[in-house]
C-alpha cells in the first residue's frame, strides 16, 4: 500500500501459465475493500500473452464496477503492441512510472 493506493507488481511472463497468481493477488486486492486507486506496475514483464491481457481487462472492469481508478505502469514490448494494435490502449489508464501514477490521483 502506498497511503491510500494499492500497488501490485508483477514481473516476468503473463501468459497462460502465471495469469493465475495476478488473478489471484487481484482478488485478494478486491475483497480486501478495493482502495480509491490500483496501481499494476507492468514494468517487469518480460512477455504478456492474449491471456495476461484478458486479466487485465478483468481488472480493468472490475475497477470499473467498484469505482477504483485502475492505472498500468511501465507499459513496454509485447502487452504495448497488443494494446495499440487492438485498440485497448485507450481503455486502459497509462502512466509511465508508479509516483507519476500516484501524484495524478
Amino acid at each position: 500500500m502506498h497511503g491510500t493506493a494499492c500497488v501490485v507488481e508483477t514481473s516476468g511472463e503473463l501468459d497462460y501459465h502465471h495469469a493465475p497468481v495476478l488473478r489471484s493477488e487481484m482478488t485478494r486486492v478486491w475483497e480486501a475493500g478495493p482502495p480509491p486507486t490500483v496501481v499494476i506496475d507492468v514494468t517487469a514483464l518480460t512477455f504478456c500473452d492474449s491471456t495476461g491481457v484478458a486479466e487485465l481487462i478483468t481488472n480493468l472492469r472490475r475497477s470499473g464496477a467498484l469505482g477504483t481508478r485502475l492505472v498500468l505502469v511501465g507499459v513496454h514490448g509485447t502487452l504495448e503492441r497488443i494494446l495499440a494494435i487492438t485498440g485497448l490502449r485507450a481503455a486502459f489508464e497509462l502512466s509511465p512510472s508508479v509516483e507519476e501514477a500516484l501524484r495524478q490521483r
